[in-house]
């Protein structure tokens, strides 16, 4: 089995939304300053001062985020943070000022020779840049019926490589309303998604950390793929 990181890495100064703050990570004990305190060979300790956003780097986002009175982050269903995934790539057949649609999302199933099923999550690579390159902030995600595709397939994620799975001057976040308010769970910023095999199933992870009334979290996105 082959294991496939789909995690932007955090480091001091990284703004993953241009709305939310940037990622701080900051010395707070270290060597020097600590060492006075312990006894040879022990030499002190290191650790970290961390400020972030609930929705920093890669992250999934609870329904709380738009949807008052949904589940916070340590209130998220666990189970649906992990299980049977599949990738659907629309990068081919979509520029970068168009927003995925319905219709985009069935081309690829088509195309890859893949089928989305209920309760699976679902992968998806929405252009072809890396992570934060030139444009990045303006590439288009899902429009409304991309959205309302995924919660009639009753699927229990969605993950994307964008850090907002609305088109950013979509102000009623109709995607957004509609995913987690079925609670299904969103996980923006994935990276590396083009090392996904298109024609097979997966197994996917992206825990949260146990944050009380938090909105999302960050997360380690992992990917486990089955080598023939």
């Amino acid at each position: 089995m082959k294991l496939i990181d789909l995690t932007l890495e955090l480091y001091d100064g990284l703004q993953s939304f241009k709305s939310h703050p940037p990622f701080e990570i900051k010395e707070h004990s270290t060597f020097e300053n600590s060492g006075h305190r312990y006894i040879s060979p022990c030499k002190g300790f290191e650790s970290r001062l961390i400020t972030f956003s609930d929705h920093s780097g890669t992250h999934i986002d609870a329904p709380v985020h738009f949807i008052e009175g949904g589940e916070t982050a340590s209130d998220m269903t666990l189970d649906n943070t992990m299980g049977e995934a599949v990738f659907l790539d629309v990068s081919d057949f979509k520029s970068q000022d168009e927003a995925v649609t319905d219709a985009m999302m069935k081309s690829a199933e088509e195309k890859q020779g893949i089928q989305v099923r209920e309760n699976d999550i679902v992968l998806v690579r929405t252009r072809k840049g890396t992570w934060g390159d030139e444009n990045f902030d303006e590439a288009k995600s899902f429009a409304k019926s991309a959205g309302e595709w995924l919660t009639n397939k009753k699927v229990k994620t969605v993950g994307l490589d964008l850090p907002n799975i609305d088109v950013n001057d979509n102000m009623k976040r109709e995607v957004h309303m509609e995913v987690l308010g079925k609670n299904m769970y969103i996980v923006e910023n994935l990276i590396n998604l083009e090392k996904l095999p298109k024609q097979r199933r997966f197994q996917f992870q992206a825990l949260p950390i146990k944050m009380k009334n938090a909105t999302a979290s960050p997360v380690r996105a992992i990917a486990f793929v089955d080598e023939f």
